[in-house]
């Protein structure tokens, strides 16, 4: 079988089909809300729950395989008891991950299928960007930043690196917390090593294009190789062109050190490139990111400081 007919859901799951997880609670299928090589994404309910709350149900053929990446990284790491300690210990007001609430297994027309069940957003980051106005923009887009920092200082301590950063990935919270981002879509998690972090030509440029991190075009999985990627996102959303938007992926990896050398060599004060409404303090947190070694730990917290800045810069 080949890769892509692995990767291909079979067929959609009409609604109104019953998905019965490991502890015997029954999920009710209502429609499609999304899909991907992996399968499909359906909105469903708990069934015979008064509440009718609704949820995000992940689906895949069983001869795939990200999800149940996915549905390992949320059962290993994303216990309730750890996240509780985590938001006190890191004085937040909830982790930026979407909820965990099931996950089993079910037979179609003779083909099995793995799912997921998770908290369901009403829209995704790239929605509400559109959203949102030029005079706003600056500050939605490092109060989503910062929060992402959050994220991946949390996944980055259970030992992986999220590795597919994008506005896809990253869901818009309900009211009253729709200033709440959540970082989502593990597919891609990967162990990151602590020492001996060397180029494997194997695990080079997986992942979307125009995000990947340098250390990614080298096959190396870092915690400087998210944030890298979660920056190069950050300079999109502030409706700005990547200089290496539309290049071959050579052009790409040779555009990416040009701008890592440029924010590096660059004299205080002084903008990249042509990227007139970002503050400088954006480049100070890139060149944080871009100094620290293949196996070092991020200071996130400084990270998150010097972001916060932009508000002192924009009145100078």
């Amino acid at each position: 079988m080949s890769k892509k007919a692995k990767t291909t859901p079979k067929e959609e799951l009409p609604p109104g089909s019953l998905l019965k997880d490991i502890k015997g609670v029954e999920w009710e299928i209502q429609n499609i809300i999304g899909s991907g090589g992996f399968g499909y994404v359906y909105c469903g309910t708990k069934h015979k729950c008064r509440t009718k709350t609704e949820y995000a149900i992940k689906t895949e053929n069983m001869e795939s395989g990200p999800l149940f990446v996915e549905r390992m990284f949320y059962l290993k790491n994303v216990k309730e008891e750890d996240v509780k300690k985590w938001v006190t210990i890191k004085k937040l007001k909830e982790l930026p991950l979407p909820k965990f609430h099931g996950f089993g297994s079910t037979i179609h027309n003779g083909n099995k299928y793995r799912f997921i069940v998770i908290e369901k957003f009403d829209k995704d980051l790239e929605a509400f960007l559109q959203t949102v106005s030029d005079s706003l923009l600056l500050g939605a887009v490092i109060n989503i930043v910062r929060q992402i920092v959050d994220a991946l200082e949390f996944i980055h301590e259970c030992g992986y690196v999220h590795w597919d950063i994008k506005c896809q990935n990253i869901f818009i919270g309900k009211k009253p917390k729709n200033n709440h981002v959540y970082l989502g879509d593990f597919g891609m998690v990967t162990k990151y090593k602590t020492e001996d972090v060397k180029p494997d030509k194997k695990c080079a440029n997986n992942g979307t294009l125009n995000y990947i991190a340098i250390d990614g075009h080298l096959g190396m999985h870092t915690r400087r190789g998210d944030l890298e990627s979660l920056m190069y996102n950050g300079l999109e959303w502030l409706k700005l062109k990547l200089p290496w938007k539309n290049l071959t992926l050579p052009k790409t990896i040779k555009s990416k050190n040009e701008m890592k050398d440029a924010i590096l060599t660059a004299e205080p004060n002084k903008k990249i490139y042509d990227f007139n409404n970002v503050p400088n303090c954006y480049f100070e947190a890139m060149r944080l990111i871009y100094n620290l070694e293949p196996a070092e730990k991020p200071d996130y917290t400084l990270l998150k400081k010097l972001l916060k800045q932009y508000k002192t810069e924009k009145l100078r």
